[in-house]
């Protein structure tokens, strides 16, 4: 074989990685549920102190922490002592941020867990779900993706579900949220309606930073009670508000000229989608409303990016419709729906906002 042939013949390691993924995900969930990084915050130990620390065995201890220092989670630091050198463990300054549940405004623990305790077992089940295009709860015959959530959240399980995942998603969001506040001048506007809104990470952000906005946080009844929670943790009761709604069948408020969709346009079919952005539409005031909508979009060739693409085939995974769309298919719906001037703009990570003016 030529040489220029050896150099053209692809390597195996990209199928490597993608194969052993979960290897990285399983450990991190793993390091969250025993609390691995609250435990250590503002210490630095030495192996044994961590074993104690963590009460699991050496053989556990020493294989565990050496894989959470190369994924650069945690720091191993090399130090002297009167009596020799030793070494220490720490959180990185990652961890330290974002994994530690003393920090509660930037606290990812929450979304890890309930990636595990329910994303996790969804997705050893794909091939079904790919197979019959139905949810994998579907699939079990249970709750899935059948109706809408408001009649999946009458139940005392649905309530509590959607009250941990509220709660994990503020984690997750607040970056996005205080970005939001950096890319998009709110100053020439009053009140914004979050729609499915969550924990009002965004209101709450939005509010924070333009002090004569006020906002409503409009969802089902334990999103918005984990909202109040937040919304009272920062002394916001005055400027937001909360309205149990169910979107598709009551009137949205018309006293906002500011319309706000994170992550709701991906549950729903385009039909259904749009639809939705009618009535979005029809609620704001004729000559100064916008709509902004944030989510993982997919570019308009459909070659990726891959975390737009994946969340899009997680949705197979939980509802019976949906998925992530591109900048192109949200501009076609915005624009069928009468809205002007439809932009784009980057927003953290992997999400982005798509604009639309009401003119």
């Amino acid at each position: 074989m030529r040489s220029t042939e050896i150099q053209s013949t692809p390597s195996p390691d990209p199928i490597f990685q993608m194969a052993t993924g979960f290897w990285v995900s399983k450990t991190l969930m793993t390091a969250v549920e025993l609390e691995v990084f609250t435990k250590l915050a503002g210490k630095s130990v030495n192996i044994d102190q961590l074993q104690s620390l963590l009460e699991i065995e050496n053989r556990p201890t020493e294989a565990f922490v050496t894989a959470l220092v190369s994924l650069g989670l945690i720091e191993k630091i090399r130090t002297d002592t009167p009596n020799g050198s030793e070494t220490l463990y720490s959180n990185s300054q990652l961890a330290d941020l974002f994994l530690d549940k003393g920090k509660p405004s930037s606290y990812m623990g929450d979304f890890i867990i309930m990636l595990e305790k329910q994303s996790y077992r969804r997705w050893d089940k794909l091939p079904q779900s790919v197979k019959t295009n139905k949810p994998i709860e579907d699939i079990e015959g249970g709750r899935g993706g059948a109706g809408t959530m408001f009649d999946q959240a009458r139940s005392n399980q649905a309530i509590e579900q959607m009250q941990v995942f509220t709660k994990a998603m503020y984690g997750v969001s607040v970056g996005p949220a205080m970005a939001l506040t950096r890319i998009f001048d709110f100053s020439n506007y009053k009140k914004m309606m979050d729609i499915g809104g969550g924990s009002g990470v965004y209101a709450i952000e939005v509010v924070k930073e333009n002090p004569k906005m006020f906002a409503t946080v409009l969802d089902l009844g334990p999103a918005c009670a984990v909202a109040n929670q937040y919304i009272k943790q920062f002394s916001l009761e005055n400027r937001i508000q909360t309205k149990i709604l169910d979107y598709f069948n009551e009137p949205f408020p018309k006293d906002c000229d500011v319309a706000l969709l994170s992550h709701i346009i991906h549950l729903y079919d385009q039909e259904k989608a749009t639809a939705l952005l009618k009535k979005v539409y029809d609620s704001l005031p004729n000559k100064h409303g916008i709509v902004i909508i944030s989510e993982w979009l997919l570019n308009d060739d459909k070659t990726g990016p891959a975390p737009s693409a994946l969340m899009s085939l997680n949705m197979v995974l939980e509802l019976e419709r949906g998925r992530n769309y591109s900048f192109a298919e949200i501009s076609k719906m915005l624009t069928a729906v009468g809205f002007k001037s439809i932009e784009k703009r980057p927003l953290a990570g992997p999400a982005e906002i798509v604009i639309g003016y009401k003119k």
